[in-house]
């Protein structure tokens, strides 16, 4: 097995949604797999190449190329990953099968198969976990996410993101509303990685809900590096990024700002707070596809900004 990590900035352009993206952005309800051949296909696969040029723009207007990542699905983003290699800019597909309260595969028993093919930088599982989880269902996907994690490690070029979402379970946390992102979550989070580390799932990247407090901040990170894996690794050079949620520009930024100068996290995620609206705008006048583009790269870039000013401190 090999070392574990990736300790270098690391920008992620995120546009890998597939059924949120498909009825979120064209009302499309019969769910998140549309046929290339379909009627449907082109619009969502031109929105995704507007959203990618948007990055690419912003790497026109300074942000450094070998900062950048994106995540984007091989479905709907198949030449977008082609077009990102032969660019040198690290990609990273959704291994997930989308809207599943259970972490199952997108490919099922031809993952692997899958992950050969397409031979992305990273491979990314998104997954919702609680220790208050019914055991069984919590043992379920953990086993499925250690076979990822052992491929990943086991001689293939792959780093493993971690995308873990711990969400408001037991009654308490329920009635807590927006206290328990505040007051509860860092602990949950910690909690939950703790667990998936002792059943041997080592993550090289985890994509965290944004904090609201450096003190939970550095708790978090101090988890994600804490100890050595089974077969004796150190876990020093794990990354942590933020992601965002779908938030407002002002929570992103202040998460952004708790994150970014605590060691072990080298950035963020942040996809739909930055490309969302710009987007709805494209879909309902395509006219305005130059327009569009600037203001996504805007977006992005002021994300890049606000990270690298606040860990100049």
């Amino acid at each position: 097995m090999r070392e574990i990590g990736y300790d270098k900035p690391l920008f992620v352009q995120p546009f890998d949604h597939r059924g949120s993206f498909t009825k979120g952005f064209f009302g499309l309800t019969g769910g998140p797999v549309i046929s290339p051949s379909g009627d449907e296909f082109s619009p969502v696969a031109q929105a995704k190449v507007v959203v990618y040029q948007g990055l690419l723009r912003a790497i026109e207007m300074g942000v450094e190329r070998e900062t950048v990542g994106i995540l984007v699905d091989s479905g709907f983003g198949g030449p977008i990953l082609a077009d990102a290699k032969a660019r040198g800019i690290p990609v990273a597909v959704c291994t997930e099968k989308t809207g599943q309260p259970v972490f199952d595969f997108e490919y099922g028993a031809g993952w692997q198969d899958h992950l050969r093919f397409v031979a992305p930088r990273m491979v990314k599982v998104l997954v919702r976990l609680h220790p208050a989880n019914d055991p069984a269902e919590t043992a379920e996907q953990m086993t499925r996410l250690k076979m990822i994690s052992d491929y990943c490690r086991g001689g293939h070029d792959h780093l493993f993101m971690f995308e873990l979402l711990v969400p408001a379970t037991t009654a308490e946390e329920k009635e807590a509303g927006a206290a328990y992102d505040r007051e509860m979550r860092p602990g949950r989070m910690i909690e939950s990685i703790r667990l998936l580390q002792e059943f041997g799932v080592e993550p090289d990247i985890w994509k965290i809900e944004g904090l609201d407090t450096r003190q939970a901040a550095e708790a978090v990170g101090a988890q994600t590096r804490e100890g050595s894996t089974a077969d004796g690794k150190s876990r020093s050079r794990v990354g942590n990024i933020l992601l965002g949620r779908g938030s407002d520009r002002e929570s992103v930024y202040n998460w952004l700002r708790v994150a970014a100068p605590i060691p072990g996290f080298i950035g963020f995620a942040v996809g739909r707070t930055n490309f969302s609206e710009p987007l709805k705008e494209f879909i309902a006048d395509p006219s305005c596809r130059a327009a569009t583009i600037q203001t996504i790269a805007d977006n992005f870039k002021g994300c890049v900004d606000t990270w690298k000013a606040a860990q100049a401190g």
